[in-house]
């Protein structure tokens, strides 16, 4: 009777995830930006947890990025992807149709500092609301940034929340931040002045690491990268929140699909955050006897100032933030989305063993390759 039992409740248990898998497969998604950094993870959680997933992408030609997306494990049965650009209206409404939530995930690179980068971001925010709002789409899930919350304020060293927005009025910040800042701010001008019938949520992550799906650089990849280059020989004494990459695409699934989310922002980042010296502490205890050489030294103030006269980025980014601790609220993301944050000594490492696996920074001769997985 006992073993009888047992195998009507592992039959049951089986019957009830049958239902979840299959409930969640006629459940389309759309993830813009698909073959980038956080897209690629949206996609691959999506994927498997059966979801039907449509990613767009601005070329089906572009094998270094399209590959990694068709590798992943189940997108030869559910995945589609289909061109579609953020400044051209044309591809959008193909792209939206049938699904039920958006992911967007897409935004223009950071490397591009002129001021298209704030046109782009806001018209191509603005062309998948649109979108949206003519299709069965239930619920969008935009991806902002913390960039779009702490910058350009008077007081840096205070702790901030979704309830704060970034001054793009102040002299101090770049026109990346201002994309972002203005790009979610029409988000929801958008959602609040149209008749809208979906849902929006609003992700802001920190700096993000963790591991790799793909080859394509960012912002946080190239940090890591140049210290395994031995490219930096010191570092500035400026703070970062930190927030790894599957957290980031944990919470986007998990708002699409929490309606105690709807109307919010989410701010994620793992506290406390990191200083420049503790990432590169981090890097030199794992590599350092793998033949890497590490910076421990900070850069002092005075030789910022001097190099800051000559750069405008480095003023902005370093200078105006050297010494100050950086502090985020990030109970929302516990309290609403139930975000365990990975720690980001984890997912510097594994970031870090992925860019030699890839071939992106040199194996020194006694590089060791990444530890055995452990089940």
């Amino acid at each position: 009777m006992k073993a009888l039992s047992q195998m009507k409740n592992e039959g049951r248990k089986e019957f009830y995830k049958w239902i979840i898998i299959h409930k969640n497969a006629i459940h389309g998604v759309l993830v813009t930006g698909a073959s980038g950094f956080i897209g690629i993870h949206c996609v691959h959680q999506l994927l498997k947890e059966n979801y039907t997933v449509r990613g767009t992408v601005r070329g089906l030609n572009n094998h270094f990025k399209i590959d990694p997306l068709k590798q992943l494990e189940g997108a030869a049965e559910r995945l589609e992807l289909v061109e579609a650009d953020l400044e051209n209206d044309q591809g959008w409404s193909q792209a939206t149709a049938d699904c039920t939530y958006i992911l967007h995930v897409a935004s223009p690179f950071p490397i591009v500092t002129d001021e298209s980068i704030i046109s782009t971001a806001v018209g191509g925010t603005l062309r998948i609301l649109r979108a949206a709002s003519n299709s069965s789409v239930k619920k969008v899930v935009v991806t902002s940034s913390c960039a779009a919350i702490n910058e350009g304020h008077a007081d840096m060293t205070r702790t901030f929340s979704e309830n704060d927005w970034s001054n793009i009025e102040s002299a101090n910040v770049n026109n990346y931040v201002k994309s972002k800042t203005l790009a979610e701010k029409a988000a929801w001008d958008f959602v609040h002045k149209e008749d809208v019938k979906f849902k929006l949520t609003v992700i802001n992550p920190a700096l993000v690491v963790g591991p790799l799906l793909h080859n394509v650089q960012g912002t946080s990849i190239s940090i890591i990268r140049r210290f395994l280059n031995n490219e930096i020989p010191a570092v500035p004494a400026v703070q970062f929140g930190l927030v790894d990459v599957r957290d980031i695409a944990q919470a986007h699934i998990r708002a699409m699909r929490e309606p105690r989310s709807d109307g919010l922002r989410i701010l994620l980042s793992y506290q406390p955050s990191f200083w420049f010296l503790d990432i590169a502490n981090v890097l030199r205890d794992e590599f350092s006897s793998q033949g890497y050489s590490i910076p421990k030294i900070t850069v002092p103030y005075a030789i910022a100032w001097l190099y800051s006269l000559f750069s405008k980025e480095t003023k902005q980014q370093i200078l105006n933030r050297f010494g100050n601790e950086v502090h985020f609220d990030n109970s929302l993301a516990k309290d609403i989305l139930g975000i365990e944050f990975i720690d980001p000594k984890e997912s510097i490492i594994a970031m870090a063993y992925d860019i030699i696996e890839r071939n992106m920074a040199p194996k020194r001769q006694n590089y060791k390759g990444p530890p055995a997985k452990t089940s």
